[in-house]
C-alpha cells in the first residue's frame, strides 16, 4: 500500500500526550497514520482547539514522549484518504503528470508548494538539455489559465508566465 504524506507533528499540547498537527485537517477522521521511521500509531482522539487540531496518538502518553515525536513526517495510507469529488485531485497526484502548453507537450509536474494564497505547480520542461535540466518554471494551480485533466496538466501560455 502506497503512502502518502499529509502532515508533520508539531509542539506537544499539554500533559497527556497530545501533539499539535500541522498538515490535512481531514487526518482527524483517519483510524491511524504512519509515523516516520516509527510505523503505525492509531488515532485515539482528535479534536480541535481553536484552529489547532490535537492528535492523541496510541502509546503517547505524555509530554515528553510527545516532545519525541516533534518534527516527523506523517503519512496514511492512499486507501485511507477521504474521497473526493469529480475532477478533483489530491496534489501528490498531480507530480510526474505531463503539462502541455497551449496544446504542445513542455514537461511535467516535479512538485507542488503550497504559497499561501495561491498553490504553486513546480514544472520541469522535458527535453535532455543542461538548461532544461536545471529549469523550472513556477505557475499559479488556481489559475483560469491551468486545467488539470486526467491525461495531464494543460497550460494556456499568457505574456511572461514560461519565461
Amino acid at each position: 500500500m502506497r503512502r502518502v504524506e499529509v502532515g508533520r507533528i508539531g509542539p506537544p499540547y499539554a500533559l497527556e500526550g497530545g501533539l499539535k498537527f500541522r498538515g490535512e485537517p481531514w487526518v482527524e477522521g483517519l483510524p491511524r497514520v504512519y509515523l516516520q521511521d516509527l510505523g503505525y500509531r492509531a488515532i485515539e482522539e482528535a479534536y480541535w482547539v481553536g484552529e489547532e487540531l490535537i492528535l492523541h496518538l496510541g502509546g503517547v502518553k505524555d509530554r515528553t514522549a510527545a516532545q519525541a515525536l516533534v518534527g516527523r513526517l506523517v503519512y496514511a495510507d492512499e486507501g485511507d484518504l477521504p474521497g473526493l469529488e469529480e475532477g478533483s485531485y489530491y496534489y501528490y497526484q498531480l507530480i510526474g503528470r505531463p503539462v502541455f502548453v497551449d496544446g504542445q507537450p513542455f514537461g511535467q509536474v516535479a512538485e507542488v508548494q503550497e504559497a499561501g494564497a495561491q498553490d504553486l505547480l513546480v514544472i520541469k520542461p522535458g527535453g535532455t538539455s543542461l538548461r532544461a535540466a536545471s529549469r523550472t518554471y513556477l505557475v499559479p494551480l488556481q489559475a483560469p489559465y491551468v486545467v488539470v485533466q486526467d491525461e495531464g496538466v494543460y497550460i494556456e501560455a499568457i505574456p511572461g508566465l514560461l519565461e
